[in-house]
């Protein structure tokens, strides 16, 4: 089933949208930063953190929406040290809805277009090492594994261990 959505970057409008799926998402799966309804960063800060990522150099934020609602966020944080500029931070998220419909490969493929613009050499990510379906994602699309990354992730009551993983653009 295909759903028609757009993909486009964030823009500080986007915040209220943002914090909502966030929350929605956070309960959807455990292999991300925080659980349901646990991202609490004011809608002003969220506003900020897109104002400054959309003026970024080497960071972007995009959104895959369907009916105005956002339905996958991927980002690019780029490191500010003049040394390791070249360098950017991924994550990603896919309303659990949405799940095994290629949203979360095209996303990263944009992700990808976007980094080469940016003159990015590297972009590197930890995965849950659990989280099968996303490693098989980040394997397909060139990533390699570079270590284990310990403890890295304490969720429900249990410390889960994370593949850190590079491409090399």
């Amino acid at each position: 089933m295909n759903h028609p959505y757009i993909i486009r970057e964030a823009v500080p409008d986007d915040a209220e949208k943002m914090i909502l799926y966030l929350n929605q998402v956070g309960g959807e799966s455990d292999n991300l930063l925080h659980g349901e309804n646990e991202f609490n960063v004011p809608i002003e800060g969220v506003k900020r953190k897109l104002a400054m990522s959309k003026d970024s150099k080497n960071s972007i934020v995009l959104i895959a929406l369907e009916n105005e609602q956002i339905i996958a966020r991927a980002e690019l944080e780029g490191y500010y040290a003049a040394r390791i500029r070249h360098r950017a931070k991924f994550s990603i998220s896919v309303k659990k809805e949405y799940w095994n419909q290629g949203i979360g490969t095209e996303m990263l493929k944009r992700i990808v277009e976007q980094a080469k613009k940016m003159k990015l050499r590297v972009i590197e990510l930890e995965a849950i090492s659990d989280n099968v379906r996303g490693i098989n994602l980040y394997h397909k699309m060139g990533f390699t594994d570079i270590g284990i990354y310990k403890k890295y992730f304490y969720v429900n009551g249990m410390f889960k261990d994370a593949v850190v993983m590079q491409k090399i653009l």
